[in-house]
């Protein structure tokens, strides 16, 4: 006894020593929320996050979640998304049985907007009853507002978990009949949070069919605009559900269910009285995927079934149905991504904005560039945070404003009178102050001892394509990203005074007006050699920068702040679609955005000056998309004072 002891004790302590090394979660409060960057559909990896030790220090309990007892904290961890959409699913999965998603119990989640320190509360759902996941759709988002997800266990449990976040906007809810199902108009994902009912028509299904019957189903009806592949994927929004589909052309069109052809059939899942471990490729996400092969799959899981069957090639013009079948009756629904190369017939949403940047309290008119062979009847206008108004129906033109800057993400959704919805997002810059704009300083004259010269200040270069004693420009930077094009610069003047490309003026008229007190006044000429160019690409209509292009800008403001002779001419371009004016105006908004953020990484405003050549200097003439993104660009040129 006497020597067990010692060794009791050495363990207890070595143990709690171990414990007490365990860190928290990286994301354990608000302030340190985990960024999810992208939200369409995502879902982590099984175990992928954990709430174990994870630390008290969040706000008050979520509205849903039970109030803390003797003992208890809270033991969150937080995860942030920006909107891209109107609606949410977000799924905790813990220790459920088959597919389990970790070894959490009873989760619990809430959704808030705000800000950490006045969070405002805007969904919550909590496990009560022991299933180990929880699920919850949250409806009116505004796209372009952070959200913040609190992830926890009731009664201070803890464990692993996996997080799916589907951010979409809505479709028609389901039907359960073929001859009421919704159209379908594009190949955007959603999710449908339940199915109920086998509908009014439960024969509908044809005898001999892989799926028997229906139990709680979806109905998906389309028209093909454009010949090529469908695939898809569905996912249970309960892992452990098992899915079951069938694919029909209906030869009469979209209208017509009564002489359906069916296409594909899946009916695959569990081998009765066999272990999990024996049937767990035919559970979980299923159908029509590149590489497979097989049109079938029968009840049960055979050595060949995968739960995926071969993608369908479309015809343009004919009309096709999904029915979607919850085999195992529990109510809870699914998401789906489409793929493949084939299109949906329906209407194109769109709409103008009459700048693509403004400042905080300037009115911005938007109008509604839709198009459809049929007939619209339905618009719903969202205009992102801190707008005045934030919504808006009828096809305008509506006028807005926002009181706070930022990038603001407008979203138009339309629906047709066929049921048909479909939903387009554009974003404009907001900025709090007017962008920098060079200001030209006067020229200063001073008489010399011999001969007076007058010469220009720095920040105010030029480039004469005229001078023929000027020096060479250096080779451009075999790190450039594109090659000089179109011709010198003629002039670089501070944007005020930018003008359209003009023919270079006679020699004389460069000459100052006459002095009363001085005599042969004269200009010196300056020469600048362009170092390096870089090429930022933008998407069409946009003066928005992405993310990729911080990379590209960070290296300029490197350059420039280890060359403080360096200045940088910012350019401008379109494609050579739009018209002149609003080919000028969108690529002075693109070069704005460029200076905007030169400048707000520490770059004086002195160094720059741009100009907008609209589509005045395109790459390729050639009018489809490959090509017109060439010409989407903003060039900055970093040019030293010879």
């Amino acid at each position: 006894m006497n020597f067990k002891l010692p060794i009791f004790f050495f363990l207890f302590f070595a143990y709690s020593a171990m414990g007490a090394s365990v860190l928290a979660p990286a994301n354990d409060n608000c302030t340190k929320a985990m960024l999810l960057k992208n939200v369409e559909n995502f879902c982590s990896t099984p175990r992928q996050f954990t709430n174990h030790e994870a630390t008290p220090g969040g706000p008050d309990p979520a509205a849903c979640f039970p109030p803390y007892l003797l003992g208890d904290s809270d033991s969150d961890v937080w995860f942030k998304f920006t909107a891209i959409a109107s609606v949410v699913n977000i799924r905790v999965i813990g220790a459920i049985k088959n597919n389990p998603g970790g070894t959490l119990q009873f989760p619990q989640l809430a959704l808030y907007r705000g800000e950490c320190k006045a969070l405002y509360e805007v969904g919550c759902i909590s496990d009560g009853q022991g299933y180990n996941i929880v699920e919850t759709f949250i409806s009116n988002l505004i796209a372009g507002q952070t959200y913040f997800i609190r992830v926890d266990g009731r009664n201070n449990r803890t464990g692993s978990f996996q997080l799916c976040v589907n951010n979409f906007n809505p479709v028609p809810s389901p039907s359960s009949d073929c001859s009421t199902a919704v159209v379908l108009c594009d190949k955007s994902g959603f999710a449908v949070p339940s199915m109920s009912t086998a509908g009014k028509n439960e024969g509908e299904l044809p005898k001999g069919a892989c799926v028997p019957e229906e139990t709680q189903s979806a109905w998906y009806k389309w028209a093909c605009e454009k010949s090529g592949t469908l695939t898809f994927t569905l996912t249970p929004n309960k892992p452990s559900d098992d899915l079951d589909f069938m694919l029909f052309i209906l030869p009469n069109g979209v209208g017509d269910c009564s002489m359906k052809i069916p296409v594909r059939c899946m009916a695959a899942g569990e081998n009765l009285g066999m272990p999990y471990s024996n049937w767990k490729r035919c559970s979980g996400p299923t159908g029509l995927e590149d590489g497979s092969s097989d049109i079938v799959e029968d009840q049960g899981c055979d050595e060949n079934n995968d739960s995926y069957l071969a993608p369908l090639r479309m015809e343009a013009g004919k009309s096709y149905a999904l029915m979607v079948n919850n085999y195992q009756n529990t109510g809870n629904g699914f998401s789906v991504e489409f793929g493949g190369s084939g299109t949906l017939v329906g209407p194109e949403a769109h709409f103008t904005m009459s700048k693509l940047a403004i400042e905080t309290g300037e009115k911005l008119t938007i109008k509604d560039a839709s198009s459809f062979g049929g007939s619209i009847i339905k618009w719903e206008w969202n205009f992102g945070v801190d707008a005045k108004p934030q919504k808006a129906t009828g096809a305008g033109p509506h006028t807005v404003s926002y009181s706070s800057k930022g990038k603001k993400s407008i979203t138009l959704s339309i629906q047709t009178d066929n049921g048909c919805k479909v939903t387009k997002v554009r974003t404009v810059d907001v900025s709090a102050v007017p962008l920098p704009k060079p200001k030209p300083k006067p020229p200063k004259l001073e008489k010399p001892k011999a001969e007076p010269v007058l010469t220009p200040p720095p920040a105010l270069p030029a480039i004469e394509e005229t001078d023929t004693t000027a020096v060479e420009p250096a080779p451009v930077s075999t790190e450039s990203t594109a090659q000089l094009g179109g011709p010198a610069i003629e002039e670089l003047l501070p944007p005020s005074s930018i003008e359209p490309a003009l023919e270079p003026a006679p020699i004389d008229t460069l000459r100052p007006e006459p002095v009363a007190t001085w005599e042969d006044t004269t200009w010196t000429q300056v020469t600048y050699l362009v170092n390096y160019v870089a090429t930022i690409y933008f998407k069409a209509d946009s003066s928005s920068l992405q993310e990729k292009d911080f990379e590209v800008l960070d290296k300029i403001v490197s350059m420039m702040n280890e060359n403080p002779k360096y200045l940088a001419h910012v350019e401008g371009h379109t494609n050579n679609l739009p018209s002149d004016d609003y080919a000028e105006r969108l690529s002075m908004a693109r070069a704005d955005a460029v200076i905007f953020k030169l400048v707000d990484k520490g770059i004086d405003p002195q160094r720059l000056t741009r100009k907008a050549l609209g589509k005045k200097q395109v790459i390729s003439k050639e009018k489809d998309h490959s090509h017109r993104k060439l010409n989407q660009r903003v060039e900055v040129k970093l040019m030293v004072r010879q």
